[in-house]
């Protein structure tokens, strides 16, 4: 059974030890935990098996006179089950221990891959068993991956995450570019079966590292939130976080014309005047190898230039690749620009990872990921089927260029875009206290409940005031609250009164619970322009929806009492007594 995510990484420094700031840890220092390394290169594996067998699968469709269409519709087997389900798996991964949603996801593309090898050996693989199976594998897929991406900080240290991120995108690249050669040469010597047999095998044993990687799992107080209240909390939490949001966009605009690389690549070979087979596999390697030399450069390069600069200029010189490809047929020209191209491309598709896992606070941190993977894959997708449509009009090589073309534009315009810093000092977990529950019987999972917090503020700090509410407003909204307020009392000028709701008791208490020092920090500077004696009060009312009255009298058609939008106005008709408590 799914147990409650942990709040924290096993891993631990002693008293005396200080971690070193991201900026100055190495590359490769993720590897030295042997958790992450142990991981790391079972995925490895299990990566390069994915890219062999895809290379078995299209042989198969081809073989079997399926068609173009069939062949593509490979692809979509793979990526539709990520995009459509990704966000509701993100839910999951945020409220259950993600460990063992991995085994449970990794359990359903090894029965996927075993169900495959089977009828490939029994020789009753058809076209139609095939995509079936590429479907079920892509739905394990799709359970994993979020939980996977999310589970990255319980592997290594906080201060490891963004180069931890940045091994595991290598990891990807590297399979990708080596994986689909491994599959020729094997089609070649023993069939497709045996691939099909080695992908599962590979398989087992990232099950196996995952089954042997143990942490300490601490159960949470609260009850894990409901699907569609898992997906409307991710969903408010993007609408008031400007990070998780400008990541999105940057991601979907950059895939859109970055995909070209990857959707003509292969149609650029076979209309070279050398073109082979052997010169695709040439092109991957570049990019491959583009992808680990890069790697090694990413930390000091945003280090010196900041994530959305080193962004900006991935995109324009990934964009110049582009016209070289689309623009020039020597080979001595092309192979530099593709290795060039593969440092491009690391570059940015880790930044943007980065930016994600650091930047996001835990409790939403596998949605805020899915959403993001979401929106890249979205963007790659409908990239990939434009600069289709467009070659067989115009070509390869003016696709190329009109793609290329558009990307230093895109990139060019959104370089003023600026994303913070990586550093997640501010994020680090410091819930409150939960509120005192309320001494008479009601529901916590219905109704709403209004926070009420009151404020003094000296008329000569009103500015200051004005300009600390702000990122406050921005904090409660992104956190759970569902509407904010602001109120100043017309007789006693300098009370405020700050109200918010919530929707219903158990939400608030999440709301607590998601509490980190930089939310404290923004509290703070609020509070500390409160003029009173005594800290600012808050006050706790629940709806009349959520007592035992309520539910015995309304009927589900019933709509909501008239009392909240009163409330919402006028925080002394509430009908039920508030419950005085010092403000978090």
């Amino acid at each position: 059974m799914l147990q409650p995510v942990s709040r924290q990484s096993d891993l631990t420094l002693e008293p005396d030890q200080t971690p070193p700031r991201p900026a100055d840890v190495s590359t490769f220092a993720p590897l030295g935990v042997p958790a992450f390394r142990m991981i790391w290169i079972a995925n490895l594996f299990a990566n390069l098996g994915v890219w062999a067998q895809s290379v078995a699968a299209a042989w198969v469709v081809t073989s079997s006179a399926g068609g173009a269409l069939l062949v593509a519709l490979i692809q979509v087997a793979a990526a539709l089950p990520l995009v459509l389900m990704s966000i509701v798996t993100g839910v999951v991964a945020d409220n259950y221990d993600r460990r063992k949603v991995m085994l449970f996801g990794l359990t359903i593309e090894l029965l996927g891959g075993a169900f495959i090898t089977l009828i490939a050996f029994l020789g009753l693989l058809s076209p139609t068993l095939l995509l079936t199976s590429i479907l079920c594998v892509s739905i394990g897929a799709a359970i994993t991956t979020p939980a996977w991406q999310a589970a990255v900080n319980e592997q290594v240290p906080r201060n490891l995450v963004s180069s931890a991120v940045l091994l595991n995108s290598v990891n990807y690249n590297a399979a990708r570019a080596i994986g689909p050669a491994i599959g020729g040469l094997l089609l070649a010597a023993v069939g497709p079966a045996w691939i099909f047999l080695l992908n599962v095998l590979c398989f087992c044993g990232l099950f196996a590292a995952l089954w042997r990687w143990k942490r300490a799992v601490m159960p949470k107080s609260l009850p894990p939130e409901r699907l569609w209240e898992g997906v409307k909390a991710a969903l408010h939490f993007v609408q008031y976080s400007s990070v998780t949001r400008l990541v999105m966009l940057r991601a979907f605009i950059f895939g859109i014309s970055a995909s070209a690389i990857w959707a003509l690549l292969p149609l650029l070979a076979h209309q070279h005047p050398s073109g082979s087979a052997s010169l695709y596999g040439y092109m991957l390697g570049g990019l491959g190898i583009g992808a680990i030399a890069g790697s090694t450069l990413v930390n000091r390069a945003r280090q010196r230039l900041g994530s959305s600069r080193l962004i900006s200029i991935a995109a324009i010189l990934l964009g110049g690749v582009m016209l070289i490809l689309g623009g020039a047929d020597r080979l001595w020209l092309l192979f530099p620009a593709l290795v060039i191209g593969g440092g491009c491309w690391i570059a940015a598709v880790a930044s943007y990872n980065s930016a994600v896992q650091v930047l996001v606070p835990d409790w939403v941190k596998a949605r805020a990921l899915a959403l993001y993977q979401t929106a890249l894959y979205a963007g790659l997708t409908l990239g990939s089927l434009l600069w289709g449509q467009l070659t067989e009009g115009l070509g390869v090589h003016l696709a190329l260029l009109l793609a290329g073309a558009l990307l230093l534009i895109s990139a060019l315009l959104l370089l003023p875009s600026r994303l913070p810093d990586l550093d997640a000092s501010g994020l680090i977990e410091a819930p409150e206290a939960h509120t005192e529950r309320p001494d008479f019987e009601f529901d916590p999972a219905r109704g709403s409940v209004m926070v009420t917090i009151e404020y003094r503020i000296d008329a000569e700090h009103l500015r200051d005031f004005a300009r600390a509410v702000r990122p406050l407003r921005r904090l409660r909204l992104r956190n759970g609250a569902k509407r904010w307020s602001l109120y100043r009392d017309i007789v006693d000028r300098d009370l405020w009164q700050e109200v918010f709701l919530v929707p219903n008791w158990l939400q608030h208490l999440r709301m607590l619970d998601r509490m980190t020092l930089g939310d404290r920090a923004i509290i703070e500077r609020v509070t500390a322009l409160h003029a009173g004696t005594e800290p600012p009060r808050a006050r706790h009312g629940v709806s009349y929806r959520s007592s035992r009255h309520a539910q015995a009298t309304l009927t589900p058609t019933q709509t909501q009492p008239p009392d909240e939008p009163a409330m919402a106005a006028n925080p002394s008709a509430a009908p039920w007594p508030q419950r005085d408590t010092p403000a978090p």
